[in-house]
């Protein structure tokens, strides 16, 4: 996949990610177990749609520690692999600038993503990952980021939650 091609994508998802941090959020518990500066990757996993990546963002708009933002559960991706990685942060630098923090959402959807991640950790940045549990927690991140990860299971909004929103 080329370079203008994956640019275009990240700079498209940076332009609703504007949008979703303008937006009121509900502050979840589970924000005060993120460390954006450990030396491992924060891996948040729970069901579809129970606010994962709101979670992280929040947690990125408090932290005001740069960060780079993919979304890989976007069709336009779809035929990435993992040879195509290093232009995904090519053009993350190009769209982003300098960042601390990788955020990758959905990354299992990219064969050999656990490994980008790992070499990213070594490089000195922060990764922080979101994915459903079955998806993430099955082979490749079990395999390759054994001892690399700090997990963060999130559910859906309990009652209380859903009442201090409203």
């Amino acid at each position: 996949m080329n370079l203008q091609k994956i640019q275009t994508v990240i700079a498209d998802q940076r332009s609703y990610l504007d949008v979703l941090l303008a937006k009121p959020t509900c502050e979840r518990l589970e924000e005060r177990n993120v460390d954006l500066n450990s030396r491992l990757a924060q891996v948040v996993t729970g069901v579809r749609r129970s606010g994962k990546s709101t979670l992280c963002l929040n947690v990125l708009k408090k932290s005001r520690q740069p960060f780079a933002y993919v979304n890989f559960d976007d069709e336009r991706l779809a035929e990435l692999c993992g040879a195509d990685l290093d232009e995904v942060l090519t053009a993350c630098i190009k769209v982003y600038g300098e960042f601390d923090v990788l955020f990758l959402d959905e990354p299992q959807n990219v064969p050999e993503w656990s490994l980008f991640a790992n070499r990213m950790l070594r490089n000195g940045l922060h990764v922080l990952v979101t994915g459903s549990n079955s998806n993430l927690l099955g082979g490749e991140l079990m395999t390759h980021m054994t001892g690399r990860y700090h997990e963060i299971s999130l559910l859906p909004f309990s009652f209380a939650e859903y009442c201090s929103f409203r």
